[in-house]
């Protein structure tokens, strides 16, 4: 019941939490259960300006590509996504000498951010097979299910 509660709030949440919030109630089967899906759509498709920002009144940066377009991928969304936008702004973030992504333009790429740069045009590009609730390919989903001991 939190969980439903505090994913519709707009009080003080952020991207992260949101996916974890979604993320939980998909891998629960109660996703259905959230019961305003539209305000809650609505409000992570405003912390997209170009790229996606965590918070109103933030700035953008690159992790929130995979936070909030996996939130919006699993509210069956990502059509309201404008995709070549976010893909610019990552492009930015992008160190095109050593490699990577960083947090924001001109700042030097880490891995968390490189990781959820490319992870965030998976899913948003919905090109490349990533379970979004679990951030993991779908090959090693599968391969988890298959082998799961339940």
């Amino acid at each position: 019941r939190r969980v439903r509660e505090a994913v519709v709030s707009t009080q003080s949440t952020g991207g992260g939490s949101t996916f974890c919030s979604v993320a939980a109630l998909t891998l629960m089967d109660t996703l259905d259960q959230v019961p305003d899906k539209r305000r809650l759509v609505d409000w992570c498709i405003a912390r997209q300006q170009v790229g996606f920002n965590g918070r109103p009144n933030k700035l953008q940066d690159t992790c929130y590509s995979f936070w909030l377009g996996a939130s919006l991928t699993l509210l069956g969304a990502r059509e309201l996504i404008d995709k070549e936008a976010n893909f610019s702004f990552l492009m930015t973030t992008q160190d095109r000498h050593m490699g990577g992504f960083s947090k924001w333009e001109g700042y030097l790429p880490d891995v968390l951010h490189s990781y959820f740069g490319i992870a965030g045009m998976f899913v948003i590009s919905g090109e490349v097979p990533l379970h979004p609730a679990l951030n993991i390919s779908m090959r090693a989903y599968q391969h988890w299910q298959a082998t799961a001991v339940l």
